[in-house]
């Protein structure tokens, strides 16, 4: 029986349960718009897990540089053998000793711990169980996960997560150390380690970013520190949205259909101004003798005055009776 359908009416622990109690092999994708969730399962037990955003996917190795625990001229030297020997970064890493295999299996199952939060928030998308599918065919790393007990964890922080949001609400927010010896207080190794990357000037993001905890433990750690007084508000970064490139309005494109228009509104304009100058005679210019034109012609302006309903003009009296 395959094991596909959508989230709302299906919900994400019920469809783990049953791959766990199974004990499947294969992957589960969970496509929602334009990101897709893959998880590895090997007789029920977890092996994998990562996310695509489009067409963005974050390599663990570059997450390495990211948490510090190698730096980026090392990746970079790794990367380079990589482009001339063919060798698997990973293996790079872990056989050249860069990297121990405890500190690679520890980000990994951090990193699976990470999807699993971000998805138990959710409740829709398409999910498919491609039983016998392999996540990381390639890996030389074997990892196995309890899928039980991360359902149980990410159960507990999503509990935990709007009451952490009521004292952290926001990414953008920097905090800064404050120096209280007598409260005596010891931080535990995660607040330890978010008190040293405090600088006044990181902000909740950027912590994320550079910790190694990931998004919950970061903000974990800032709730303790904020409510044992360890630190305090210092101010908000403005959100780096990306703004929206403004179209530059051009008349360009109506420059040839303005030209034509004018040309024609002008001949328009003369043809009906000559007209009205011509029937009401406002402007004329004599080219013959005026009484000669008044006295002798009476009876031709009489007759083309029947004939067009106005008198004629001088030019047209001269043209008759020149010829």
């Amino acid at each position: 029986m395959p094991i596909e359908g959508d989230l709302k009416s299906l919900n994400l622990s019920s469809v783990l349960q049953l791959i766990s109690q199974d004990r499947l092999t294969g992957v589960l994708k969970i496509k929602r718009k334009n990101e897709i969730v893959d998880i590895g399962f090997a007789h029920g037990e977890i092996t994998g897990a990562f996310y695509e955003r489009g067409e963005k996917v974050e390599r663990l190795e570059t997450y390495f540089v990211r948490s510090g625990l190698i730096g980026k001229n090392v990746y970079e030297m790794v990367a380079e053998i990589h482009n001339k020997t063919k060798r698997p970064i990973m293996n790079i890493l872990l056989e050249d000793k860069y990297l121990t295999m405890e500190e690679v299996e520890r980000i990994i199952r951090f990193k699976i711990q990470e999807v699993f939060d971000d998805i138990f928030t959710r409740n829709e998308g398409d999910f498919k169980f491609e039983q016998y599918s392999v996540i990381y065919p390639k890996s030389i790393i074997k990892i196995r996960l309890n899928t039980e007990r991360l359902i149980l964890e990410s159960a507990r922080r999503i509990d935990e997560w709007p009451k952490i949001k009521t004292v952290v609400p926001s990414g953008d927010i920097v905090y800064k150390k404050v120096e209280r010896p007598e409260l005596k207080l010891k931080p535990t190794e995660d607040e330890a380690h978010v008190l040293a990357l405090l600088d006044g000037h990181r902000s909740v993001d950027d912590l994320i970013e550079i910790s190694g905890l990931g998004k919950f433990y970061t903000y974990n750690c800032l709730y303790r520190l904020l409510s044992t007084g360890q630190i305090i508000l210092v101010y908000a970064k403005p959100s780096a949205k990306q703004s929206r490139v403004k179209k530059r309005l051009t008349l360009k494109f109506l420059t040839m259909p303005l030209g034509i228009a004018v040309i024609i509104f002008i001949l328009i304009a003369q043809f009906l101004i000559g007209n009205y100058i011509s029937d009401h005679h406002i402007l004329s210019f004599s080219v013959i003798n005026e009484d000669f034109y008044e006295s002798n012609y009476k009876n031709y302006q009489e007759i083309f005055f029947f004939r067009h309903n106005r008198r004629p003009s001088v030019r047209e009296v001269k043209d008759i009776f020149e010829q």
